[in-house]
Protein backbone atom coordinates (compact mmCIF):
# COMPACT_ATOMS: atom_id res chain seq x y z
CA UNK A 1 0.00 0.00 0.00
CA UNK A 2 2.55 2.47 0.78
CA UNK A 3 4.72 2.13 -2.63
CA UNK A 4 1.40 1.11 -4.63
CA UNK A 5 -1.50 3.27 -3.51
CA UNK A 6 1.04 6.37 -2.36
CA UNK A 7 3.73 6.24 -4.66
CA UNK A 8 6.61 6.20 -2.26
CA UNK A 9 9.67 4.65 -4.15
CA UNK A 10 10.79 2.41 -1.05
CA UNK A 11 9.28 1.05 2.16
CA UNK A 12 10.71 -1.40 4.86
CA UNK A 13 9.20 -2.95 7.70
CA UNK A 14 11.05 -4.62 10.63
CA UNK A 15 9.90 -6.41 13.44
CA UNK A 16 10.75 -6.41 17.14
CA UNK A 17 11.73 -9.62 19.00
CA UNK A 18 12.89 -10.27 22.07
CA UNK A 19 12.35 -7.94 25.28
CA UNK A 20 14.75 -5.69 27.21
CA UNK A 21 18.36 -5.60 26.15
CA UNK A 22 17.89 -8.27 24.33
CA UNK A 23 15.69 -6.81 21.62
CA UNK A 24 16.33 -6.49 18.19
CA UNK A 25 14.55 -4.85 15.01
CA UNK A 26 15.12 -7.74 12.64
CA UNK A 27 12.51 -9.77 10.09
CA UNK A 28 12.72 -7.22 7.51
CA UNK A 29 10.24 -7.11 4.38
CA UNK A 30 10.36 -4.30 1.75
CA UNK A 31 8.99 -3.69 -1.87
CA UNK A 32 10.36 -0.92 -4.10
CA UNK A 33 13.29 0.30 -5.54
CA UNK A 34 16.01 -1.21 -7.88
CA UNK A 35 18.17 -3.55 -5.55
CA UNK A 36 15.81 -3.49 -2.55
CA UNK A 37 15.06 -7.21 -1.69
CA UNK A 38 11.45 -8.78 -1.83
CA UNK A 39 11.74 -10.13 1.64
CA UNK A 40 15.14 -8.30 3.04
CA UNK A 41 16.14 -11.22 4.52
CA UNK A 42 20.31 -10.31 4.32
CA UNK A 43 19.19 -7.25 6.61
CA UNK A 44 21.11 -7.38 9.94
CA UNK A 45 19.17 -7.29 13.21
CA UNK A 46 19.44 -3.85 14.83
CA UNK A 47 19.58 -3.65 18.68
CA UNK A 48 16.81 -2.44 19.98
CA UNK A 49 18.91 0.31 22.13
CA UNK A 50 21.03 3.45 20.94
CA UNK A 51 23.34 1.43 19.51
CA UNK A 52 20.92 0.87 16.49
CA UNK A 53 21.34 4.13 15.78
CA UNK A 54 18.78 6.90 14.48
CA UNK A 55 16.17 3.94 13.82
CA UNK A 56 16.10 2.09 17.20
CA UNK A 57 16.32 5.51 19.30
CA UNK A 58 13.04 6.90 17.42
CA UNK A 59 11.04 3.45 17.82
CA UNK A 60 12.18 3.20 21.81
CA UNK A 61 11.03 7.01 21.99
CA UNK A 62 7.52 6.30 19.94
CA UNK A 63 8.50 9.46 17.81
CA UNK A 64 8.17 9.69 14.20
CA UNK A 65 11.65 11.27 12.99
CA UNK A 66 12.25 12.51 9.40
CA UNK A 67 16.35 12.00 8.54
CA UNK A 68 17.87 14.46 6.14
CA UNK A 69 21.22 13.31 4.21
CA UNK A 70 21.63 10.43 6.57
CA UNK A 71 21.70 6.94 5.90
CA UNK A 72 19.05 4.95 8.31
CA UNK A 73 20.00 2.03 7.82
CA UNK A 74 23.86 0.49 6.67
CA UNK A 75 22.86 -0.86 3.76
CA UNK A 76 22.94 1.87 1.19
CA UNK A 77 20.60 0.52 -1.65
CA UNK A 78 17.75 1.12 0.68
CA UNK A 79 15.13 3.38 1.79
CA UNK A 80 17.91 6.23 0.90
CA UNK A 81 18.58 9.11 2.79
CA UNK A 82 15.47 11.27 3.19
CA UNK A 83 13.63 8.30 5.09
CA UNK A 84 10.50 8.63 7.15
CA UNK A 85 10.83 6.46 10.64
CA UNK A 86 7.60 5.71 11.92
CA UNK A 87 7.72 3.57 15.07
CA UNK A 88 4.92 0.80 15.28
CA UNK A 89 3.38 0.80 18.58
CA UNK A 90 0.81 -1.16 20.57
CA UNK A 91 -0.11 1.34 23.30
CA UNK A 92 3.41 2.22 24.81
CA UNK A 93 4.75 -1.15 23.68
CA UNK A 94 7.04 -1.02 20.35
CA UNK A 95 6.39 -4.24 18.33
CA UNK A 96 8.04 -3.11 14.88
CA UNK A 97 8.91 -0.09 12.30
CA UNK A 98 8.24 1.33 9.63
CA UNK A 99 10.87 3.33 6.89
CA UNK A 100 9.81 5.51 4.21
CA UNK A 101 11.98 6.76 1.50
CA UNK A 102 10.25 10.46 1.19
CA UNK A 103 12.56 11.12 -1.76
CA UNK A 104 10.46 13.68 -3.67
CA UNK A 105 7.94 13.41 -1.10
CA UNK A 106 9.47 15.70 1.53
CA UNK A 107 6.79 18.09 1.54
CA UNK A 108 3.99 16.09 1.01
CA UNK A 109 1.87 16.70 4.23
CA UNK A 110 -1.42 15.00 3.78
CA UNK A 111 1.03 11.55 2.25
CA UNK A 112 2.36 11.91 5.34
CA UNK A 113 -0.25 11.90 7.49
CA UNK A 114 -1.83 9.18 6.04
CA UNK A 115 1.70 7.16 6.63
CA UNK A 116 1.29 7.68 10.14
CA UNK A 117 -2.47 6.51 10.23
CA UNK A 118 -1.39 3.17 8.68
CA UNK A 119 1.53 3.08 11.12
CA UNK A 120 -0.93 3.39 14.26
CA UNK A 121 -3.30 0.72 12.57
CA UNK A 122 -0.61 -1.71 11.61
CA UNK A 123 1.60 -1.26 15.29
CA UNK A 124 -2.62 -1.92 16.44
CA UNK A 125 -2.44 -4.95 14.35
CA UNK A 126 0.14 -6.61 15.35
CA UNK A 127 0.46 -5.80 18.84
CA UNK A 128 -2.98 -7.66 18.69
CA UNK A 129 -1.86 -10.52 16.77
CA UNK A 130 1.27 -10.88 19.10
CA UNK A 131 -1.11 -10.48 22.30
CA UNK A 132 -3.20 -13.65 20.68
CA UNK A 133 0.19 -15.53 19.89
CA UNK A 134 1.54 -15.11 23.54
CA UNK A 135 -1.56 -16.32 24.55
CA UNK A 136 -1.83 -19.16 22.77
CA UNK A 137 1.49 -20.14 23.84
CA UNK A 138 1.09 -19.95 27.34
CA UNK A 139 -2.54 -22.48 26.83
CA UNK A 140 -0.38 -24.96 24.72
CA UNK A 141 2.31 -24.55 27.78
CA UNK A 142 -0.56 -25.33 30.48
CA UNK A 143 -1.77 -27.86 28.59
CA UNK A 144 1.44 -29.56 28.50
CA UNK A 145 2.06 -28.81 31.88
CA UNK A 146 -1.18 -30.63 32.62
CA UNK A 147 -0.31 -33.62 29.92
CA UNK A 148 3.01 -34.37 32.38
CA UNK A 149 1.27 -33.77 35.33
CA UNK A 150 -1.16 -36.76 33.98
CA UNK A 151 1.45 -38.63 33.07
CA UNK A 152 3.36 -38.81 36.22
CA UNK A 153 0.03 -39.45 37.91
CA UNK A 154 -1.04 -42.16 35.44
CA UNK A 155 2.61 -44.26 36.09
CA UNK A 156 4.84 -43.23 38.67
CA UNK A 157 2.63 -42.19 40.94
CA UNK A 158 0.68 -45.33 40.79
CA UNK A 159 3.68 -47.50 40.84
CA UNK A 160 4.69 -45.79 44.34
CA UNK A 161 1.29 -46.73 45.55
CA UNK A 162 1.86 -49.95 45.53
CA UNK A 163 5.54 -49.61 47.09
CA UNK A 164 3.86 -48.00 49.62
CA UNK A 165 0.34 -50.45 50.47
CA UNK A 166 3.67 -53.04 50.24
CA UNK A 167 5.55 -51.99 52.88
CA UNK A 168 3.04 -50.91 55.23
CA UNK A 169 2.28 -54.61 55.03
CA UNK A 170 5.64 -55.69 55.54
CA UNK A 171 5.60 -53.53 58.50
CA UNK A 172 2.30 -55.01 59.88
CA UNK A 173 4.09 -58.95 59.95
CA UNK A 174 6.99 -57.92 60.94
CA UNK A 175 6.12 -58.87 64.56
CA UNK A 176 4.61 -62.26 63.93
CA UNK A 177 5.86 -63.76 60.35
CA UNK A 178 9.47 -62.04 59.84
CA UNK A 179 10.51 -64.84 57.14
CA UNK A 180 7.61 -63.67 54.99
CA UNK A 181 8.88 -60.31 54.43
CA UNK A 182 12.01 -61.08 52.54
CA UNK A 183 10.01 -61.67 49.65
CA UNK A 184 7.54 -58.79 49.72
CA UNK A 185 10.71 -56.51 50.28
CA UNK A 186 12.38 -58.38 47.27
CA UNK A 187 9.06 -57.19 45.53
CA UNK A 188 9.49 -53.68 46.86
CA UNK A 189 13.06 -53.37 45.41
CA UNK A 190 12.27 -54.32 42.38
CA UNK A 191 9.08 -52.28 41.82
CA UNK A 192 11.27 -49.21 43.03
CA UNK A 193 13.50 -49.85 40.31
CA UNK A 194 10.81 -50.10 37.79
CA UNK A 195 9.88 -46.27 38.80
CA UNK A 196 13.38 -45.28 38.42
CA UNK A 197 12.61 -46.88 34.68
CA UNK A 198 9.12 -45.35 34.50
CA UNK A 199 10.59 -41.79 35.51
CA UNK A 200 13.21 -42.13 32.71
CA UNK A 201 10.60 -43.13 29.92
CA UNK A 202 8.23 -40.39 31.00
CA UNK A 203 10.80 -38.02 30.19
CA UNK A 204 11.79 -39.89 26.75
CA UNK A 205 7.92 -40.17 26.18
CA UNK A 206 8.27 -36.23 26.34
CA UNK A 207 10.45 -36.24 23.20
CA UNK A 208 8.79 -38.85 21.00
CA UNK A 209 5.64 -40.74 20.86
CA UNK A 210 6.24 -43.69 19.14
CA UNK A 211 2.66 -45.38 17.77
CA UNK A 212 0.89 -47.77 19.63
CA UNK A 213 -0.22 -51.41 18.13
CA UNK A 214 -3.05 -53.12 19.10
CA UNK A 215 -0.58 -56.02 20.86
CA UNK A 216 1.30 -53.82 22.92
CA UNK A 217 -1.65 -51.99 24.23
CA UNK A 218 -3.13 -55.19 25.15
CA UNK A 219 0.39 -56.34 27.09
CA UNK A 220 1.21 -53.05 28.29
CA UNK A 221 -1.99 -52.79 30.19
CA UNK A 222 -1.81 -56.48 31.31
CA UNK A 223 1.55 -56.02 32.64
CA UNK A 224 0.80 -52.83 34.27
CA UNK A 225 -2.19 -54.72 36.19
CA UNK A 226 -0.01 -57.48 36.86
CA UNK A 227 3.12 -55.12 38.48
CA UNK A 228 0.31 -52.92 40.43
CA UNK A 229 -0.76 -55.35 42.65
CA UNK A 230 0.63 -58.74 42.06
CA UNK A 231 -1.73 -60.68 44.85
CA UNK A 232 -4.97 -58.68 43.40
CA UNK A 233 -6.27 -61.75 40.79
CA UNK A 234 -7.28 -59.48 38.67
CA UNK A 235 -8.82 -61.17 35.19
CA UNK A 236 -8.77 -58.68 32.60
CA UNK A 237 -9.95 -58.99 29.27
CA UNK A 238 -9.10 -57.41 26.18
CA UNK A 239 -11.34 -56.66 22.58
CA UNK A 240 -9.88 -54.47 20.04
CA UNK A 241 -11.86 -53.69 16.74
CA UNK A 242 -12.03 -51.76 13.80
CA UNK A 243 -9.26 -49.43 12.43
CA UNK A 244 -7.01 -49.17 15.48
CA UNK A 245 -4.17 -47.81 12.90
CA UNK A 246 -6.10 -44.78 11.71
CA UNK A 247 -5.66 -43.82 15.01
CA UNK A 248 -2.62 -40.98 15.57
CA UNK A 249 -0.32 -41.74 17.87
CA UNK A 250 -1.33 -39.29 20.22
CA UNK A 251 -4.64 -40.57 20.82
CA UNK A 252 -3.36 -43.74 21.29
CA UNK A 253 -1.25 -42.62 24.02
CA UNK A 254 -4.36 -41.01 25.67
CA UNK A 255 -6.53 -44.19 25.18
CA UNK A 256 -3.77 -46.02 27.08
CA UNK A 257 -3.54 -43.50 30.00
CA UNK A 258 -7.36 -43.54 30.31
CA UNK A 259 -6.95 -47.18 30.17
CA UNK A 260 -4.65 -47.37 32.93
CA UNK A 261 -5.67 -44.92 35.30
CA UNK A 262 -9.47 -47.09 35.13
CA UNK A 263 -8.07 -49.70 35.74
CA UNK A 264 -6.11 -48.64 38.67
CA UNK A 265 -8.89 -47.34 40.32
CA UNK A 266 -10.49 -50.85 39.57
CA UNK A 267 -7.64 -52.29 41.63
CA UNK A 268 -7.12 -50.21 44.68
CA UNK A 269 -11.16 -49.29 44.90
CA UNK A 270 -13.74 -51.54 43.33
CA UNK A 271 -13.37 -55.16 44.62
CA UNK A 272 -13.14 -56.54 41.32
CA UNK A 273 -12.55 -59.90 40.27
CA UNK A 274 -13.21 -59.41 36.83
CA UNK A 275 -12.47 -56.18 34.00
CA UNK A 276 -13.01 -55.68 30.41
CA UNK A 277 -11.41 -53.11 28.26
CA UNK A 278 -13.27 -52.78 25.39
CA UNK A 279 -11.75 -50.72 21.72
CA UNK A 280 -14.03 -50.00 18.80
CA UNK A 281 -12.74 -47.65 15.73
CA UNK A 282 -15.00 -47.19 13.32
CA UNK A 283 -16.79 -44.89 10.73
CA UNK A 284 -14.23 -41.88 11.83
CA UNK A 285 -15.12 -42.46 15.50
CA UNK A 286 -13.33 -44.24 18.41
CA UNK A 287 -14.27 -45.68 21.85
CA UNK A 288 -12.85 -46.66 24.66
CA UNK A 289 -15.09 -48.59 27.15
CA UNK A 290 -13.30 -50.41 30.56
CA UNK A 291 -16.08 -52.02 32.88
CA UNK A 292 -15.30 -54.19 35.93
CA UNK A 293 -17.47 -56.01 38.04
CA UNK A 294 -16.94 -54.58 41.34
CA UNK A 295 -18.75 -52.98 44.12
CA UNK A 296 -19.67 -49.62 42.13
CA UNK A 297 -19.44 -46.43 43.59
CA UNK A 298 -22.43 -43.36 44.33
CA UNK A 299 -21.15 -41.61 41.37
CA UNK A 300 -22.96 -37.74 42.81
CA UNK A 301 -20.88 -38.55 45.58
CA UNK A 302 -17.05 -38.76 44.04
CA UNK A 303 -18.00 -36.37 41.10
CA UNK A 304 -18.65 -33.69 44.17
CA UNK A 305 -14.89 -34.16 45.09
CA UNK A 306 -13.74 -35.07 41.31
CA UNK A 307 -11.44 -31.48 41.86
CA UNK A 308 -9.81 -32.48 44.68
CA UNK A 309 -6.76 -34.04 44.74
CA UNK A 310 -7.27 -36.95 45.86
CA UNK A 311 -10.11 -37.49 42.94
CA UNK A 312 -7.03 -36.14 39.91
CA UNK A 313 -7.44 -39.81 38.20
CA UNK A 314 -11.19 -39.16 37.05
CA UNK A 315 -10.63 -35.29 36.61
CA UNK A 316 -7.63 -36.53 34.08
CA UNK A 317 -9.25 -38.78 32.34
CA UNK A 318 -12.42 -36.62 31.35
CA UNK A 319 -9.40 -33.84 30.26
CA UNK A 320 -8.05 -36.58 28.42
CA UNK A 321 -11.09 -37.55 26.33
CA UNK A 322 -11.36 -33.54 25.99
CA UNK A 323 -7.60 -32.61 24.87
CA UNK A 324 -9.03 -35.18 21.82
CA UNK A 325 -12.49 -33.61 21.14
CA UNK A 326 -14.61 -35.84 23.03
CA UNK A 327 -16.15 -36.86 26.23
CA UNK A 328 -15.18 -39.39 29.03
CA UNK A 329 -18.71 -40.83 31.13
CA UNK A 330 -18.99 -42.35 33.98
CA UNK A 331 -21.06 -45.30 35.08
CA UNK A 332 -21.74 -47.20 37.96
CA UNK A 333 -24.01 -47.50 41.11
CA UNK A 334 -23.93 -49.18 44.44
CA UNK A 335 -23.13 -53.73 44.07
CA UNK A 336 -23.42 -52.94 39.87
CA UNK A 337 -19.94 -52.72 38.93
CA UNK A 338 -18.27 -49.68 37.00
CA UNK A 339 -18.29 -48.89 33.24
CA UNK A 340 -15.88 -45.82 31.85
CA UNK A 341 -17.16 -45.00 28.70
CA UNK A 342 -15.01 -42.63 26.08
CA UNK A 343 -15.75 -41.27 22.63
CA UNK A 344 -13.65 -39.46 20.50
CA UNK A 345 -13.27 -38.01 17.28
CA UNK A 346 -10.63 -40.89 14.96
CA UNK A 347 -9.39 -38.05 13.08
CA UNK A 348 -5.83 -38.48 11.99
CA UNK A 349 -4.98 -35.16 14.07
CA UNK A 350 -6.51 -36.35 16.94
Amino acid sequence: AVTEALGYRQALIGLVQGEGPAAVLTGWLGRGGAGLPANGGHIAALPLSPAGGEVAEAVLAGQVVQTRGAQCLPDARLVGQNCLILPLLWGIRPVGVLLVDMTGREQDTARRQSLEAMARQTGTSLGMMITRLGRARERAIQEERARIAQDIHDTVSQSLFGLVFTLDGCLKMLPHDPAAIAPELAWASQTADEVRQEIRQTIMDMWAEEAMTPQQFEMDLRQYVADLLPAAGLQVGFDVRGDFASLSPRARRSMYRIAQEALTNVVHHAAASEAKVCVDVVTGRARLVIRDNGRGFEPDLVLAQAYDREHFGLRGMQERARSLGGTCDLFTRPGAGTSIVVDFPASPDA
